[in-house]
This record gives structure tokens, C-alpha cells and sequence, in this order.
């Protein structure tokens, strides 16, 4: 279960934890070809970090509820976006030793529907 306004505090209290990135992205070749991003090379963040966790509820909703386009058409669609995103973060941290991915229970359709306060199910 998430905390609500947790980053926002740690990130005000440590402001220090945000920094940009550098993001390299796939090439395509002239024949439509893409070459993906080779993530054994060093970093170019010029940092290498040995583990990265992520919470997949952070991912799964706004990949399922985007706020600039409109919503996949359907959990084929959906599940593509989520892969793109996640595949996406970790090629920008590039962890050395350990992937974690975290996962919570599956969520009743009206709960997706909107976020907010939760009601015991």
C-alpha cells in the first residue's frame, strides 16, 4: 500500500534525491530497424547503481489512466505501455545486481477507476 504525499515530503526534505537524467533512447536505422539501448555499457549519468526497486502501482496507473493522451483501448494495449514505461526506467538507472519489482494485490475495477481514499474491501 502506498503512503499519499510521500515523495512529496522526502523530496522537499531532501531535495537532494532529484537530479536530472540523461536518457538514451533506442536508434532506428534506415530500414526501420530499432536498435535497442545497449545497457551494459557504463551509465551516462556518470553513477552506477547496483540495485533498483520499483512499485508498479506508481506504474500501472498512470500507464492505464495517462493524463496527455487517451486511455489504452484495451489490457493488451495496456500492458504494452506498462512494459515501454518500465523498460524505460530501467535503462536510465541500469541496475548492476538487482531488479525488484513490486507488485501489490490486484485492484476491484471500481478502485482503478479513480485514486483517492481507499475504503477496506
Amino acid at each position: 500500500m502506498g503512503i499519499p504525499a510521500a515523495f512529496r515530503w522526502l523530496s522537499t526534505k531532501y531535495p537532494k534525491i532529484i537530479s536530472p537524467v540523461v536518457e538514451e533512447n533506442p536508434t532506428e536505422l534506415e530500414d526501420g530497424t530499432v536498435v535497442p539501448v545497449d545497457t551494459t555499457r557504463p551509465n551516462p549519468n556518470g553513477e552506477e547503481f547496483d540495485n533498483l526497486y520499483l512499485d508498479m502501482n506508481g506504474i500501472v496507473h498512470p500507464c492505464s489512466h495517462p493524463e496527455d493522451r487517451p486511455a489504452p483501448k484495451d489490457e493488451e494495449e495496456m500492458m504494452i505501455e506498462i512494459f515501454k514505461y518500465t523498460e524505460r526506467v530501467v535503462n536510465m538507472v541500469r541496475p548492476r545486481k538487482l531488479l525488484m519489482i513490486a507488485v501489490e494485490q490486484m485492484l476491484a475495477a471500481g478502485r482503478l477507476a479513480a485514486p483517492g481514499p481507499r475504503l477496506p474491501a
